[in-house]
């Protein structure tokens, strides 16, 4: 008798022709630390204050980076996630996104960009990093800034503080195991830890994982170690999969749909004012839905096609002055939107990716 995890293994090799599991890590010297021998007090209303026991608060933060430069790196971060959210599936797994194989080169590109924009913005940081503290040390007392100091990176050390790193998880089989290798598949096992049931068995996988670990670097992993190892990951992958493959229906056929109610209310408004930023959504959505086209089915992915020729020829004043314009994208954005809302048909787009065979049901006479 098969064993499930050998049942799934064709599915998930269908699943990683289509789609990398992507993580992406964003650093950078946030200069905010905790005050822990802070004393805090409220005011009462009549000129006198009473301090707050350590059991009722938290203890306040250091907020040491300049204003100016948080929101420079706020804002640079921001853009970089984006690039990835708009173009993939966030999966439940937290910091994991899901992203079309279609959609990869576009996506690593744009990151290989803010990568040097980063480095920019952290060149630039560290040549004004020596003035920081001096500006910091004027404004506060020297007693305060000995104790923000002790937490403040040196001068030579802010640079390494900075970094954004983006790698695809494997979704494979076994391999060869060396020491590297371990330390992706660590981070795949953590990635399963998506719900209180698995929280047992990815404990058992991390401690199994810990063992191979020391015997790769002895050289005493056996091959039975291994498949244990691997197994331990696969019983976790079964469900993993499962889910992945649903978030991956759903979520660019909701986001479609939000896309397209948000312009549909829009210009049924007599009063309407169709902005740019609404017809960028549902373009968005429309890319969404055709990176995850093998999921999607052909009669939606057609209809978007005719849907986004209307859209390319039409803009905002256009679709806000003239009635007839807008009625005609209206029909057309009705139509996918009435496709992507159809819960058959992404069940039945799902189950045609499986391989499994869609019967249709013998009307009333048996034909």
């Amino acid at each position: 008798m098969a064993d499930a995890t050998d049942a799934q293994l064709p599915l998930l090799e269908k699943v990683t022709r289509h789609v990398f599991l992507v993580t992406l890590s964003i650093s950078w010297p946030k200069m905010t630390y905790q005050i822990a021998d802070a004393v805090v007090e409220v005011a009462n209303g009549d000129d006198t204050t009473e301090e707050i026991d350590k059991e009722f608060r938290s203890d306040p933060r250091w907020t040491l980076m300049p204003a100016t430069w948080r929101k420079r790196i706020v804002n640079w971060e921001g853009r970089a996630r984006k690039l990835l959210d708009q173009a993939s599936v966030r999966f439940e797994a937290k910091g994991i996104s899901v992203l079309p194989v279609v959609r990869a080169t576009e996506v690593f590109a744009g990151l290989q960009k803010m990568r040097t924009e980063m480095e920019t913005i952290r060149d630039e940081f560290v040549a004004e990093y020596t003035e920081i503290l001096a500006q910091l040390k004027d404004r506060l007392s020297d007693a305060l800034y000995k104790k923000a100091a002790k937490r403040l990176p040196a001068a030579d050390e802010v640079a390494e503080k900075f970094s954004i790193v983006w790698a695809i998880i494997p979704m494979g089989g076994p391999g060869n195991i060396r020491s590297d290798d371990l330390d992706v598949l660590e981070l795949t096992i953590r990635a399963l830890s998506i719900d209180a049931e698995s929280e047992e068995t990815v404990a058992a996988a991390l401690e199994i994982l810990e063992k191979a670990r020391t015997q790769v670097e002895t050289r005493e992993l056996t091959d039975e170690q291994a498949a244990e190892l691997v197994t331990e990951a696969h019983d976790q992958m079964h469900k993993f999969t499962q889910r992945m493959l649903d978030d991956m229906s759903k979520e660019p056929r909701e986001m479609l749909c939000k896309a397209a109610d948000n312009l549909l209310e829009a210009l049924q408004d007599t009063n309407r004012v169709v902005r740019n930023g609404t017809l960028e959504q549902v373009r968005r959505a429309f890319e969404m839905v055709e990176g995850f086209a093998f999921l999607t089915g052909p009669e939606l992915v057609k209809r978007i096609g005719k849907c986004r020729k209307r859209l390319d020829a039409v803009t905002p004043q256009q679709l806000n002055s003239d009635a007839e314009v807008g009625a005609r994208l209206a029909a057309g954005l009705r139509g996918v939107r009435d496709e992507a809302a159809d819960v058959k048909a992404a069940a039945t787009a799902v189950r045609r990716f499986r391989g499994i065979r869609i019967r249709r049901r013998a009307n009333a006479d048996g034909d």
